[in-house]
C-alpha cells in the first residue's frame, strides 16, 4: 500500500468522496483536453465514408505506419532487414501478412527496441496484465490515448447516453479496505457525474445498501465488468426487487460477456447491454452496434482475424496500431480468439465480429461466500513476474503459481497485501514458483483456474 493510498483509507468518507473528485479532474483533464476535440472529429469524419474509402485510409495510415517504423524504430529495421521487405512492400492492408505476428513475450523482452532510436517523452505509460498473465509496460502518445477515450465516449453517445450523463460503475477499483462490509459502498467522482460502486463487497447482506445508493442516485448508464453487473442482477433477482431506476444502456468491458449473463442482466435492468472489446495496448476498439455485432474502429488500427482450414470463421485475434508512435505495434497476437460475423467478408481492415473469445475469467469465492471476478489487478505494481495464474481449490484461499522473471527483484509481500485488500485480510493467499504454467487443451493461457 502506498502512501497515498494509507491516507484515502484512513480518512472519513467526504474527504474519500473528495479525493477521488480530484482525481478524477485530474483525469478529466488528462483525457478530454488538448487533441481530444481534434479526434472527436476524425471519428465524426470517418462516418462519412463508404467501405471502399475506409479501405484507402487504413492503406495510406499504414504505409505511413510502416515508414516510420522503418527509420525510427530498432525492432522493425531488424525485422524488415531479416525478412528482406523495404517499407514499400507494404502499402495496403494485405500486405501485412508478409508480417510474423508479434507476441507479447517479444514486446516484454525487447522493449526497448519498440521505442524511437530518439525517443521523446510519452504522454502517459500503460500497464497491463491483460488476459495472458503477463505485465507489459507500453509508451503511448497523447493521439492515441485520447482517440481511445473519445471512442468510448462515442460508443456510450451511440447508444443514447450523452457525454456528463449519471454513470454507475462496477470495475475493479478499491475503494474501500475489503474486510470493511459498513455502508456506503460507492463513492462520488464529481469531475465525471460518476458514482464508482465497489466490486467486492456485494452480497446479500450488503445489497440493500447498493440498491439504495443506486436509487438515489438514479445514473442512466452502469458501466463495469460483466461479472460485476450480473452479480448486482442476481441479488435484485434473489431478493425480489427492482431497480428503483432505469438506465438507457448497459456497457460491458474488460471480460467475455457471456450470453446467460447479458439474458439476466437485460432483463433486471430493462435495457440493452453494448459490449465494447478495447485492449491497454490501445491497438483496437470493437464496440457492438444494434444488432449486436462488434465493429473495430478504422482510425485507431487494422484488425486480423487469422482463420484457418479448421475454421473458416473462427481465429486469433491480431491488431496493428495505426496512430502509436511510440511505441507501435504491428500484427501484434491479442491472446484472444474471434469469431467473425460474415466469414464471406474480408477478415483483415475492420472486419465485424460476432464474438471476442477467450477472456472467460473464473471467479474467486471469499471466505463469506462473495464472487470477485477479473483479480488481475493483483498483478498490478509487483515487478519481477514473467507469468502468473490463480488457482482455487475452496473459497476464502488460494495458489498463486509464479513463473519469475530472473533479471528483476520479486516482492512477495505487495503481491500478497494486493491479494487480501480486494479479497479480505481472511483470504490465505500461498504463492507457488513454478517453471512453466501449463496451457489448457485449447492453448489458451487461464489467468484463472477452479479446481474442486
Amino acid at each position: 500500500m502506498n502512501i497515498s493510498e494509507y491516507i484515502y483509507f484512513r480518512s472519513p468518507i467526504h474527504l474519500q468522496n473528495f479525493m477521488v473528485s480530484a482525481y478524477g479532474y485530474r483525469l478529466y483533464k488528462k483525457r478530454y483536453s488538448g487533441l481530444y476535440l481534434k479526434v472527436r472529429n476524425e471519428l465524426e469524419n470517418i462516418k462519412k465514408l463508404n467501405p471502399s474509402e475506409i479501405k484507402a485510409f487504413q492503406d495510406e495510415s499504414l504505409q505511413k505506419m510502416i515508414v516510420y517504423c522503418a527509420n525510427e524504430i530498432p525492432y522493425y529495421q531488424n525485422l524488415f532487414y531479416d525478412y528482406g521487405l523495404h517499407p514499400n512492400d507494404i502499402t495496403k492492408i494485405e500486405d501485412l501478412k508478409k508480417l510474423p505476428a508479434l507476441n507479447k513475450q517479444t514486446v516484454l523482452e525487447q522493449s526497448h527496441n519498440f521505442r524511437p532510436k530518439e525517443p521523446l517523452k510519452p504522454f502517459m505509460v500503460q500497464h497491463t496484465s491483460g488476459s495472458t498473465g503477463t505485465p507489459l509496460a507500453l509508451d503511448v502518445d497523447e493521439r492515441t490515448y485520447k482517440l481511445a477515450m473519445a471512442l468510448l465516449v462515442d460508443h456510450e453517445e451511440a447508444h443514447g447516453i450523452p457525454f456528463g450523463a449519471k454513470r454507475a460503475t462496477f470495475a475493479g477499483r478499491m475503494l474501500k479496505p475489503a474486510d470493511d462490509m459498513n455502508p456506503p459502498f460507492s463513492r462520488f467522482n464529481r469531475a465525471e457525474n460518476q458514482r464508482l460502486f465497489s466490486s467486492y463487497h456485494i452480497n446479500e447482506r450488503t445489497f440493500p445498501y447498493y440498491k439504495n445508493e443506486l436509487d438515489r442516485f438514479q445514473p442512466q448508464e452502469l458501466i463495469g465488468y460483466p461479472s460485476a453487473i450480473y452479480d448486482l442482477a442476481t441479488h435484485y433477482q434473489r431478493s425480489n426487487s427492482a431497480p428503483g431506476f432505469q438506465p438507457k444502456a448497459i456497457i460491458t468491458n474488460s471480460e467475455t460477456l457471456l450470453q446467460w449473463q447479458r439474458q439476466k442482466i437485460e432483463s433486471v435492468f430493462g435495457c440493452r447491454i453494448y459490449d465494447y472489446y478495447g485492449t491497454a495496448e490501445y491497438v483496437i476498439f470493437a464496440g457492438q452496434d444494434e444488432t449486436g455485432i462488434y465493429k473495430p474502429n478504422p482510425i485507431i488500427g487494422i484488425t486480423e482475424v487469422e482463420t484457418s482450414a479448421d475454421s473458416v470463421d473462427t481465429g486469433r485475434l491480431l491488431a496493428t496500431t495505426l496512430t502509436n508512435k511510440q511505441m507501435p505495434l504491428l500484427r501484434y497476437n491479442l491472446g484472444d480468439t474471434a469469431t467473425l460475423a460474415d466469414p464471406a467478408l474480408p477478415a483483415t481492415g475492420t472486419p465485424g465480429l460476432k464474438s471476442v473469445n477467450g477472456r472467460v475469467d473464473d471467479y474467486i469465492e471469499t471466505s463469506d461466500g462473495r464472487l470477485i471476478g477479473r483479480i488481475d489487478h493483483i498483478f498490478k505494481g509487483v515487478d519481477g513476474i514473467q507469468e502468473a495464474q490463480v488457482v482455487q481449490r475452496q473459497p476464502g484461499s488460494a495458489t498463486i503459481r509464479l513463473v519469475k522473471d530472473p533479471t528483476t527483484a520479486f516482492n512477495e509481500s505487495i503481491l500478497v497485501s494486493n491479494c487480501k485488500q480486494r479479497l479480505g485480510d481472511d483470504f490465505r493467499v500461498t504463492v507457488e514458483n513454478v517453471q512453466k504454467i501449463p496451457r489448457g487443451r485449447n492453448g489458451k493461457f487461464r489467468s484463472v483456474v477452479k479446481e474442486k
